[in-house]
């Protein structure tokens, strides 16, 4: 009789350890599942706003590429950054019609515009006419400025909407501008790239669009 007691007490404990190691690593997971960054804070601060509704799909698409080019902390010090988010009618007026989009094939080449929309600082509103210029996350330079007579600032000449949109955790802000920091011709290197590597997807080589860059 106490043999029995004793083998289901053991029973029993070897049950309990096994519950709690299991329901350690369930909490680990959730925990490493649900950690922080930095675009999926911008994500969500972007939901629900139609005006960009593409370049959430883009960060979404480069989520860990851009993750690891912007943590969230350096050396034990939190950082901050300032994004500027093209809106819908922006990049649709870049994009070459009857050919690939670079920015949804090409990974590389979409990281690359993505980073140089980032600013490794905090921008206010209140900053934005004051200051002359920014060095962006790809260490590109912008330029600031403002239309005269009016509360209108631009970047790169593109217009910054009303209505800074602060991010949680104090991570930043997002500026929607309705432009993207992307020129003609790299976009049309980017599609002759593409296709020259994939010459059997159907698309065409546009001429004056997409053909290969001068040397």
């Amino acid at each position: 009789m106490i043999g029995n007691n004793f083998a289901s007490m053991f029973y029993l404990l070897v049950a309990s350890l096994l519950f709690v190691t299991v329901s350690s690593v369930a909490t680990g997971a959730t925990a490493t599942k649900t950690e922080e960054d930095l675009v999926s804070v911008i994500i969500a601060s972007l939901e629900g706003r139609s005006e960009v509704g593409i370049i959430t799909e883009y960060l979404e698409m480069s989520r860990d590429a851009l993750t690891k080019e912007l943590p969230l902390e350096n050396s034990g010090r939190k950082l901050s950054y300032t994004f500027f988010a093209p809106t819908d009618f922006s990049l649709f007026r870049r994009m070459v019609q009857d050919t690939v989009n670079p920015l949804t094939a090409d990974g590389a080449f979409r990281n690359k515009i993505l980073l140089r929309h980032f600013a490794r600082q905090r921008v206010s509103s209140d900053d934005l006419s004051k200051l002359d210029k920014l060095i962006m996350a790809d260490a590109k330079e912008a330029t600031l400025s403002r239309i005269a007579d009016t509360k209108i600032n631009r970047i790169n000449n593109e217009e910054i909407l009303p209505g800074a949109i602060q991010l949680a955790n104090n991570l930043g802000i997002v500026h929607v501008v309705d432009g993207v920091f992307m020129t003609h011709d790299e976009m049309s290197e980017a599609i002759y790239a593409y296709n020259a590597k994939n010459p059997n997807t159907g698309y065409g080589h546009l001429v004056g669009s997409a053909s290969p860059p001068e040397s």
